[in-house]
């Protein structure tokens, strides 16, 4: 009886693995891409290259987007469009 259920936890175990396994593998190059764009973003504006305030907004919108987020803060600051 006791074996049944340490056969059970095994596999309920190497299931939950599994599955944990492909969500953080789906989900690191999402927060790779986050970081990078941050990063981007905070280099452009401590550089000077920037003069867009970093709010939570346009943090939003860097962490969400990348390197093509801080694209489009930069656009949307070129254009005019208030991001506050």
């Amino acid at each position: 009886m006791v074996a049944y259920g340490l056969f059970i936890a095994l596999v309920l175990s190497v299931i939950i693995f599994i599955i944990l396994f492909k969500l953080l593998r789906a989900i690191a190059p999402l927060v790779i891409h986050g970081v990078m764009g941050l990063i981007v973003f905070w280099l452009c504006n401590s550089s000077g290259v920037l003069s867009i305030p970093i709010d939570w907004i346009t943090f939003l919108i860097a962490a969400l987007g990348g390197v093509a987020g801080v694209v489009i803060v930069i656009f949307l600051a070129a254009f005019g469009v208030p991001l506050r």
